[in-house]
């Protein structure tokens, strides 16, 4: 599939979203759509004057004229900002939307995509990505919208009043238009490179704060800065460029439009005004719409620059949605509920994260129920990867992992994770109190509270619900002697009934 189809499809995919929020779109567009016609009647109206009611001296028509003029831009300014409030209204709904998708999509992906991906990659991608798409919606569409029906009417009206010389413009327009498309067209690429420094950037930021206290004990302040710098730099330069382009068109372009077209106007007309042919309320009126003819073509060439943004983000948000989700359920697997009644077994397991650089080579071993079993070694040995494919975060390039005889890649992974209790080295704790992360509610992670006390906390979570299998991976390197100690004489009451997976690097931990 081409690039262009692509971002057609981009756009398309996204216009489904739009569909749930379609009365707010209709009400903006009807303000949008009488907006406009309020900005034409202006100078209509002005010629009615000029034409009408000056050489008739006819006051009363005057101040009628003067008055309707006056309720029309009162009225215009209601319906700008109904307009406005609608549309800003239906890209907050269309956006919050697309975040949801996203968010709950990234939760039903595999561990792998996560260990590939930074966390600040995929902060960036729900949260600004989004708010690009937003804009789209929102502000650049009202813009876009606004001035082509600007245009459009014009056009029209300067048709209606004189056809020669408006059709001439209306010949000349569409070839400026497709020229300042096409030109924008070829700055995607900088807007590719805007997006991925800018990623970058965040990424950087969001594991050097996590990270804040370790490059201060070794004082590694300055590569971090020098690292976020270095991609603010690119980014920068990639900007720089990106606007020298569009704002060197877009100055020629006002600066060549405007004055030519009032150039033409007073060629066509004038003689055609002191010859009688004429009226001076319809020169006015082309002088009028001559200082903002083009602006709507540059106002939509400068919002090109946004959809383009917007297009690229679309693309890196359907990318996410596009990934297929880690197969919990697969097709063909055994039916009857998951139980664990005998034994696990690991047969023959070989394992690399990329290639054939092997992490685990041919690993056997059987755990039965009840039993608790001690795995020790050095760090990078496989321990925690071992792990990962017992809870089925991965599968094995060759052997099998067996759950009473059936091979875990068959099982319904979701319901297979009920039946164990992690506890990992690394604690994570969820916003809420004690009592809410032992229950696994989902309202600060537990930043005011140490070390030892997390991973008590994770080994009541880990617990809670009475697991079939418990495994600990390095669960009381964070714990002190005395608590590590009262760990171990709770051992025999924890681990009773249930069966236990042990990491450790040493064998005094066990």
């Amino acid at each position: 599939m081409s690039k262009t189809i692509q971002k057609q499809t981009s756009l398309r995919r996204a216009l489904h979203y739009v569909q749930d929020s379609r009365r707010l779109f209709a009400l903006g567009l009807f303000a949008i759509i009488v907006l406009t016609a309020g900005n034409l009647a202006g100078p209509l109206i002005l010629r009615s004057i000029i034409d009408e009611a000056i050489p008739k001296g006819d006051l009363w028509g005057l101040m009628f004229r003067a008055a309707l003029y006056l309720m029309i831009l009162l009225f215009m300014g209601i319906l700008s900002y109904v307009g406005m409030i609608t549309i800003a209204r239906m890209g907050l709904e269309v956006v919050s939307r697309i975040k949801y998708d996203v968010f709950s999509h990234l939760l039903t992906l595999p561990v792998s995509y996560f260990d590939a991906h930074p966390v600040g990659e995929l902060i960036s991608r729900t949260e600004n990505d989004c708010e690009r798409v937003r804009e789209l919606f929102s502000q650049i569409a009202v813009t876009i919208i606004v001035n082509s029906l600007f245009f459009l009417g014009m056009l029209a009206v300067c048709l209606y009043l004189e056809p020669k010389v408006t059709l001439y413009l209306a010949i000349a327009t569409p070839v400026v238009l497709m020229l300042v498309i096409l030109v924008f067209d070829k700055l995607r690429y900088f807007y590719d490179l805007h997006r991925q420094y800018q990623a970058q950037i965040l990424a950087h930021i969001t594991e050097f704060i996590q990270g804040w206290d370790i490059l201060r004990v070794f004082n590694r302040k300055d590569w971090a800065i020098s690292r976020v710098d270095e991609c603010s730099r690119q980014r920068r330069d990639v900007d720089v460029k990106t606007s020298m382009l569009q704002y060197g068109i877009m100055g020629a372009l006002n600066f060549s439009l405007g004055p030519l077209f009032m150039v033409l106007i007073i060629i066509f007309f004038v003689p055609q005004v002191v010859q009688g042919a004429l009226t001076m309320g319809t020169l006015l009126v082309f002088f009028e719409y001559s200082r903002r003819i083009f602006e709507p073509i540059l106002a939509i060439a400068e919002n090109i620059r946004g959809i383009h943004q917007a297009r690229v983000s679309l693309d890196r948000i359907f990318t996410i949605l596009d990934l297929e989700p880690e197969i919990t359920i697969p097709h063909q697997r055994t039916e009857g509920p998951i139980t664990f009644e005998h034994e696990i077994e690991s047969r023959h397991v070989w394992f690399a994260y990329k290639g054939e650089d092997w992490v685990l080579k041919d690993v056997s071993f059987t755990v039965h129920r009840g039993e608790s079993l001690a795995v020790v070694g050095a760090s990078g040995s496989g321990k925690s990867t071992t792990i990962g494919l017992l809870c089925g975060f991965y599968r094995p390039q060759r052997g099998e992992i067996l759950i009473d005889g059936q091979n875990l890649a068959t099982l319904d992974l979701s319901r297979w994770r009920r039946n164990i209790g992690l506890v990992l080295q690394d604690v994570y704790l969820f916003p809420g109190s004690v009592l809410e992360n032992i229950r696994f509610y989902d309202d600060a992670r537990g930043g005011n509270i140490s070390a030892g006390e997390k991973q008590l906390l994770s080994f009541a979570r880990a617990l809670a619900f009475n697991p079939q299998l418990v495994i600990l991976d390095e669960a009381t390197a964070s714990v002190d002697i005395q608590t590590e100690r009262k760990i171990h004489e709770s051992m025999k009451v924890l681990f009773a009934g249930r069966t236990a997976v042990v990491v450790a690097h040493r064998l005094s931990s066990i």
